[in-house]
């Protein structure tokens, strides 16, 4: 009789052990689902920060064919083509301000915010703190072996050897995806104006291999060689320089944000070459398929053919003059936002809007 009581009261044991199980599986499939599903939307929200001019800056397009766009305070959105995921600091980001973004050689997505370097697993985000390996360096510091903690990540480039530079308020980083190296530490480097490379907004590769650097105060636009880093451009005549971009015909384009579009063939470098006017300039740059190089100005959205510049204007079915051209998809599509998060995909003549 108290056998059967014990046997019987073990399996009530056991049936409860394994409902809990199951249950508490349950609540967190279904809690993991429905963060994900409340992250998934067909278009672009507006924003529910208190910053109601926020806007997407940049994008990528990763190795799955994924489109993620940058925000300045709603995080960062992954579009698969059907949906977007938004990603803020619930999903682990160290801020909601993102400034650059890149795919690794390795498949990871690396976003820089106002707070530093984060990286994406596949569900959530993790802060990656700059540690640095000194071995490089001709006098190793013991005493500043990493980055600070809060560290403005504004530019990111991988180069052809995988390499992502990072352009932060405290130097230029380079990062094989293990190991961080300052780049003004290297022992081979010869740096002639003893530059400093704090607050780079825009890092690019050079088709020659040259790594060509903007400055957002001071020291202008800069490139290095393989062997030495030299000034190019003085800041006086480039100021603040949030992008730059080589085209198809090697010459290089800068976004001069007070001073206009810049202009370098390589020997001769133009100034202001659309007659922007005073203290404006585009904010980006980006150059499409056809070869027309696209930049937002005080004007609206133009483009520029090689010969003639056009501007968009209400006439022409244009949804917002203040566009700004953020990406070119691998399929030849631009993407443009404007302030509110908006997002527009110009296809066939026709601006398609992507936000709610």
């Amino acid at each position: 009789m108290n056998r059967n009581i014990f046997q019987t009261q073990v399996f009530i044991l056991l049936l409860l052990s394994l409902s809990y199980i199951f249950c508490t599986g349950q609540v967190k499939t279904e809690t993991y689902f429905e963060n994900e599903t409340k992250n998934k939307r067909l278009k672009i929200p507006k924003p529910q920060g208190l910053n109601k001019d926020a806007g997407l800056g940049f994008g990528i397009q990763d190795k799955e064919g994924n489109i993620w766009f940058g925000s300045y305070g709603e995080g960062v959105f992954k579009y698969d083509g059907k949906f977007f995921t938004q990603y803020t600091m619930n999903e682990g980001l160290n801020s909601n301000i993102a400034y650059s973004m890149v795919e690794g050689k390795a498949g990871n997505v690396w976003v820089g915010t106002n707070k530093g370097l984060n990286r994406f697993d596949g569900k959530k985000f993790e802060n990656i703190s700059i540690v640095l390996n000194n071995t490089n360096s001709l006098f190793p510091s013991f005493f500043n072996n990493s980055a600070p903690a809060e560290n403005k990540v504004w530019s990111m480039m991988v180069d052809s050897k995988g390499i992502i530079w990072l352009g932060t308020d405290d130097g230029v980083y380079c990062f094989n995806e293990t190991i961080f190296t300052r780049f003004l530490d290297n022992q081979n480097l010869l740096n002639r104006d003893s530059l400093q490379l704090k607050g780079i907004f825009s890092i690019i590769e050079a088709k020659d291999g040259k790594i060509w650097f903007a400055a957002c105060q001071s020291e202008g636009v800069s490139a290095f060689d393989g062997k030495t880093l030299s000034n190019i451009i003085p800041y006086k005549d480039v100021g603040r320089t949030d992008r730059i971009l080589e085209d198809k015909n090697g010459i290089l384009w800068f976004a001069c944000v007070f001073k206009g579009m810049g202009r370098y063939d390589g020997k001769t470098y133009t100034k202001n070459v659309f007659n922007e006017k005073a203290i404006n300039g585009p904010s980006n740059i980006i150059e499409d398929t056809k070869g027309n190089i696209w930049f937002d100005t005080q004007e609206g959205l133009s483009y520029y053919d090689g010969s003639t510049l056009k501007t968009f204007k209400e006439s022409d079915s244009f949804p917002n003059r203040k566009l700004i051209p953020v990406f070119l998809d691998k399929a030849g599509h631009l993407w443009l936002s404007s302030k509110g998060m908006g997002l527009y995909k110009y296809i066939d003549g026709k601006f398609i809007s992507y936000s709610e």
